[in-house]
């Protein structure tokens, strides 16, 4: 008989988990619900540190109404840098609270994986600014790819992880269906970004356009495969 999450040791049950007197707690300090505050408070992070990259346009004519515009358009593409990231920031976290609100508990390697996660989701205002700067440098737009694929990877490995330990899930969750989600997740994440990453070294705007239909992909609702 597989065991449970209340009867397993080194394990950190939520707060509606009961929990057996004799079942041990070698980490009892960290549960789901400071994991969750942790990464809330990173991700608020993020969202303000991808903001404070747009700057007001310096004039030499403060009355010019052509030259603001002209400023202001040179920042379209930060701009599009930013909402990219904003969104994909946000799916992120949307998904982060589903596969953790489905959690009855977490071992140590899951809370390392999700270190891993945020880890990646840190550095992200610098690869966005990197190409709302230098849209046009095949490099600065390719590396935003990649740190989107690394990111998307760590998110798969954490994921990956409580399916290869399905007894960290509640019991009302579908395995096969978690593991068609994770399937997907892994084509449109990791896959799909490296493409784009390769595709800036040939036609920098397609990256751009990818990159927008990957967010696309994850804000739609779609009735394909319920994404948990």
């Amino acid at each position: 008989m597989p065991p449970t999450c209340a009867s397993l040791p080194g394990v950190h049950p939520s707060p509606e988990t009961p929990i057996p007197q004799q079942a041990s707690a070698p980490f009892e300090d960290f549960g789901i619900t400071r994991i969750e505050a942790l990464s809330d408070g990173v991700f608020a992070i993020v969202l303000t540190l991808l903001v404070l990259e747009l700057k007001v346009p310096h004039l030499n004519d403060p009355h010019s109404v052509a030259e603001l515009g002209r400023a202001l358009l040179s920042i379209v593409p930060k701009l599009i840098s930013w909402v990219i990231s904003f969104l994909t920031v946000m799916v992120i976290w949307v998904n982060h609270h589903r596969s953790f609100k489905n959690l009855c508990a977490v071992d140590i390697r899951l809370l390392w994986h999700n270190a891993h996660l945020l880890l990646w989701i840190s550095i992200l205002p610098f690869p966005t600014a990197l190409m709302g700067d230098y849209h046009h440098n095949p490099l600065g737009v390719s590396l935003y790819g990649l740190c989107m694929a690394c990111t998307a990877l760590a998110f798969a490995l954490l994921r990956s992880h409580v399916l290869a330990h399905w007894h960290l899930a509640k019991d009302h969750m579908d395995r096969e269906m978690y593991r068609k989600g994770l399937r997907i997740s892994i084509l449109m994440g990791p896959v799909a970004y490296t493409v784009g990453a390769i595709l800036a070294w040939v036609y920098e705007p397609a990256a751009f356009i990818l990159y927008s239909l990957i967010v696309v992909y994850f804000v739609v609702p779609s009735g394909r495969v319920k994404r948990v």
